[in-house]
């Protein structure tokens, strides 16, 4: 079970009422370990990274490792948290130095944007600063395209590919009113769709969405929202996967939490595609006053693990109840 379905309600409340769900989920944040600021009144989580597999903390190093060694890696944030953007943007930079040339497939662009990423980075004086102006980044509904900058002034300084990964709006609005079906046979197929998730992780991804709207919605209200999830997390994976095939040295996603998830996200989507793959998923987590077991974060229970390889947790980010604000939200709407 997520420990705040207000954090999901957060990025969701202002694209559900334009039907568009952002994928992001009630997750935490990350880290490296440090005793010094356990003793000064820190969460004693805060800046520690837990391996899932391992049931155990391990170095940073680690982390950096297994991404930098992969084809694939997921790096899922909460989309306001700034901290979250600066350790994508190191990640994605210690991958670099360990001399990888991946792709960055960004969940914050829709597809239909890549011929703008292309003729501003293929023009003369692309820089990180101009790039959120370039996309129009302050008319897609993201926080402010500042807090995103540090991952593209390591995208371009690199020359590495930046990729366009979402599915467009237009899309995402037909197959919540028509359901899958609307997308046709072939590219039902191209991205996997037709492929069952399993009864686990179809409650699972019913619940998430559930929690994620405070409880406010009826989980039979939800149901087209599932199928928009899954175009979401497929897209994302067509996008890692064609960004290889097109000769890419990997791919690194900068992606909501929820769409990182090795159970119903992206990740099952890349092992359909690309089954001898190796795929990391660091779910960068905020930390909960008085939760001090990390085992018990992001769904993570005693005998099933959280939904992913790494969790690394950070600060809380100060914001308003999102909860308060989707109810707010509703009532307005009636």
């Amino acid at each position: 079970m997520f420990r705040s379905a207000g954090l999901l309600a957060a990025a969701l409340c202002t694209c559900l009422l334009a039907g568009v769900l952002t994928g992001s989920t009630s997750l935490r944040a990350s880290g490296a370990a440090s005793v010094e600021g356990e003793a000064a009144g820190r969460h004693p989580l805060d800046e520690r990274v837990w391996s899932v597999a391992d049931g155990a903390f391990v170095d940073p190093d680690a982390v950096r490792a297994a991404i930098a060694a992969a084809r694939f890696a997921l790096l899922g944030e909460i989309h306001d948290n700034p901290r979250h953007h600066t350790l994508q943007a190191h990640l994605l930079a210690a991958s670099v130095a360990a001399g990888r040339a991946p792709a960055v497939v960004l969940e914050m662009l829709p597809r239909d944007l890549q011929p703008r990423v292309d003729a501003y980075l293929g023009g003369a004086g692309a820089t990180a600063d101009g790039f959120g102006a370039a996309l129009g980044w302050r008319d897609l509904g993201w926080p402010d395209y500042a807090i995103y900058r540090p991952i593209l002034d390591v995208a371009l300084a690199a020359s590495l590919p930046v990729v366009a990964g979402d599915t467009p709006r237009d899309e995402r609005r037909g197959v919540a009113r028509g359901g899958v079906g609307v997308l046709g046979k072939a590219r039902r197929k191209a991205l996997q769709l037709d492929e069952p998730l399993g009864e686990t992780a179809d409650t699972g991804l019913l619940d998430t969405l559930f929690e994620g709207h405070c409880g406010m919605m009826p989980r039979a209200g939800l149901m087209p929202l599932v199928g928009v999830q899954r175009l979401r997390d497929a897209t994302l994976a067509d996008a890692m996967v064609s960004a290889v095939e097109n000769g890419a040295d990997g791919a690194v996603l900068i992606a909501g939490a929820g769409h990182a998830r090795t159970d119903f996200g992206v990740p099952r989507y890349l092992r359909w595609r690309q089954p001898d793959a190796t795929v990391v998923a660091v779910a960068l987590v905020e930390v909960a006053e008085g939760e001090s077991d990390p085992a018990t974060y992001v769904g993570g229970t005693a005998g099933v693990p959280a939904p992913y390889d790494y969790l690394w947790f950070t600060a809380r980010k100060d914001r308003t109840n999102p909860c308060a604000e989707l109810e707010k939200r509703f009532e307005n709407a009636r």
